[in-house]
This record gives C-alpha cells, sequence and structure tokens, in this order.
C-alpha cells in the first residue's frame, strides 16, 4: 500500500530541505497469475518502468487471483486494500460494464485515447468506483470459437451447445448456439466428453491449456478486441505527487502500444503453433462471415448499457460511433 512518511515529528529545518516526493510501494491486484502471458507483457515492464523511471521511489508488487479470485477484485482496489487492478471490463459486469465496451472498439490505442472515449470510462469509474483508468492494453488479436467438427451447412453454429462467459452470451445466441456456462478449468474434460460441441475463448492463450487435443476446428474471422485494463484506487492515485503520476500514466501510455506491438508478434507465433498441433481453421458462411464483429459488437453494448449508469454508456456508444470505434 502507498507509504506515508512521519514527518511530524522532525524539525523545521530538516523539513524545509527533505524532499517533498514520497517513495509509493504499490500492490497491483491481477485477474491473472503469471503463466498468462499479459502478466509478463504489461504488468511486469509496467512495475519495472515505473521503478527505473522513479529512480526507486515507486515501486510494484503484484498479487494473482489465488489472493482474490478474478470476478471479485474490483471491489477491494476501490475500498483501497489494493492499491491497482490488473483486469478484463467482462470479469466485473455484474457492478459496471463500461470498461468492457473497449472489447467493442477499434483496436488502435492511439485513437481510441484521443477520442475521449477513456475520459468518460475514467470519470465513470472515478465517480462510482472510487477508481481512476491507468492504460488500457489490446492483446491485438481478438475472439473465436474452438470447434469439434467444422461449422455446418448453416455457415453458423446452430444447434450447437458453446462454452461462453458473457463476453459472447449474445454473439452465440445469434449465431444459433445454445450457451453452456462451464469455468476455463472446465473446458478441456467438456469438450472431451462432448458436454459442450464448442468452446468461446480470446484467440490468443488457449495454446497452453492443450484444448487442441480435445478440439479439432478454430473459427475464422476472429471477432472483437481482448483489452486489458489497469485502474488504480483514486486515494492512492491523489496521495502520489505530480511527478509520480506523470511516470505511471506515461509508462502506461507507452505500453499501450509497445505492448500491442509485442503481443501481436506473440498472437502470430500461437497462431501458427495451434495450426501445427492439429487445429484446422472453419469459416463461418458467406453470409455470416461480414457480419460477426456487427454481432459482436452489438452484444457488448446491449451489456454495456444493461449493467453501467445509463447515461454514461450511452454517451460513450454515441461517441464510438460517431468516432467509427465501432462496427454498432
Amino acid at each position: 500500500m502507498i507509504c506515508r512518511l512521519l514527518t511530524a515529528s522532525l524539525p523545521a529545518l530538516v523539513l524545509a530541505s527533505a524532499p517533498t516526493a514520497q517513495a509509493a510501494d504499490l500492490t497491483i491486484l491481477s485477474g491473472w497469475d503469471t503463466t498468462y502471458n499479459a502478466v509478463p507483457v504489461f504488468v511486469d515492464h509496467f512495475m519495472e518502468e515505473i521503478e527505473k523511471r522513479s529512480d526507486g521511489a515507486l515501486t510494484a508488487e503484484m498479487r494473482g487471483p489465488e489472493t482474490v479470485p478474478p470476478f471479485e477484485q474490483l471491489q477491494p482496489v476501490s475500498s483501497g486494500l489494493f492499491d491497482m487492478l490488473f483486469t478484463h471490463g467482462a470479469y466485473h459486469l455484474g457492478e459496471t460494464g463500461m470498461s468492457f465496451a473497449l472489447d467493442a472498439m477499434k483496436d488502435d490505442p492511439e485513437a481510441r485515447r484521443e477520442s475521449g472515449a477513456y475520459d468518460i470510462i475514467d470519470e465513470h469509474y472515478q465517480n462510482e468506483h472510487n477508481m481512476k483508468l491507468i492504460g488500457v492494453f489490446s492483446a491485438a488479436s481478438g475472439y473465436h470459437v474452438l470447434l469439434r467438427d467444422p461449422i455446418g451447412d448453416d455457415g453458423a453454429l446452430k444447434g450447437r451447445k458453446i462454452r461462453a462467459s458473457a463476453t459472447y452470451h449474445d454473439m452465440i445466441k445469434e449465431l444459433g448456439g445454445a450457451v453452456v456456462t462451464l469455468p476455463a478449468s472446465e473446458i478441456f474434460s467438456g469438450l472431451e466428453r462432448g458436454v459442450v460441441d464448442g468452446a468461446a475463448w480470446p484467440v490468443f492463450g488457449a495454446m497452453e491449456y492443450g484444448w487442441y487435443e480435445v478440439a479439432d476446428y478454430m473459427t475464422r474471422p476472429t471477432f472483437g478486441v481482448t483489452n486489458h485494463i489497469l485502474f488504480m484506487n483514486l486515494d492512492a492515485w491523489e496521495a502520489l505527487d505530480q511527478e509520480q503520476q506523470d511516470i505511471i500514466l506515461d509508462t502506461a501510455i507507452e505500453l499501450e502500444t509497445s505492448g500491442r506491438d509485442e503481443f501481436a508478434s506473440l498472437w502470430e507465433e500461437e497462431d501458427q503453433a495451434m495450426q501445427d498441433a492439429g487445429l484446422k481453421i472453419t469459416e463461418f458462411g458467406d453470409d455470416v462471415a461480414p457480419e460477426v464483429e456487427a454481432m459482436f459488437a452489438a452484444g457488448v453494448w446491449r451489456q454495456v448499457e444493461k449493467n453501467s449508469n445509463s447515461d454514461d454508456a450511452k454517451a460513450l456508444h454515441e461517441l464510438a460511433v460517431d468516432k467509427e470505434l465501432t462496427a454498432q
């Protein structure tokens, strides 16, 4: 937590000559452990850079989902038990859907930040959850569906049981599939035993789970954008001096671009690795393929407006449409 120097008992002369900056040891609560590539790409680089740029005055330590489960992490950071949160917008849909909207926005860090979208999201979290938006880190890839069998004559997922989190519910239904709720830990056995016919998941990150052993196909085109979001408790943020705040924001903004580029390379490597492992591409039908991006975006926006302050959600959606940042 933020460390505050006790200065009340120091002589006035010492106080006058002491530096005004205070050391800050931050805790970052993460929705993922270190085996998930977003952690070394974004969190590790962030922690290293803020310490380097502050000459050691800013340090950070990560706590993973073994400390607090991913879907329960918003409140502990909001209340100040941890300083920062590395998460995904869908993980706290029960409390707000505002940052989930980012998955329906164009994958262009500079355009999104300059549009004012981040300002709307930041204001919402400050007002509603005592948290500040620090950075949005794209995985340079979106989502797809792993399938036991290829897409059929319907060109979609008619009649198939698809494991899906809230991220994909509306889209799977739009494609004619039935949603089955399973934790990630049960996807392998679900596919293996035929409990589900497929599983929706980010394009990047499936290889380590070995699902290619129980699924033979992956759908194309992909849809949406996978975003990782860094928040900071507002009280902890305001306890920092201006220089420290600048270091944190500048580091995050730079990582939005450099981290995305690194992830793009990792995604290309994993995509090839999955095909080498035997996963074959199965294409959505000619009538369906051009619509999957819009289907996904429409489903995301419905979740955002359902789970967020209506005025904030409406303003964000209108801005995204006006700035041509969303397919819907």
